[in-house]
């Protein structure tokens, strides 16, 4: 039997170094991984998550 996870999409919000709001939109199984996919993905998140103010589920 296999296992099969579905991919949701997830906005993910933060802030950019100069204060200006931006949207990351991902797919991934859960916040976290969305998270980690919008660090992996964007340079200043990678260096500073908690510019990161929103992950938000999209239905």
């Amino acid at each position: 039997m296999s296992f099969v996870q579905t991919a949701n999409r997830y906005l993910v919000r933060y802030r950019d170094l100069r204060g200006a709001t931006l949207e990351s939109c991902v797919y991934a199984s859960d916040a976290m991984e969305a998270r980690d996919f919008a660090r992996e993905f964007t340079a200043e998140l990678r260096q500073r998550p908690n510019l990161i103010s929103a992950i938000l589920r999209v239905a």
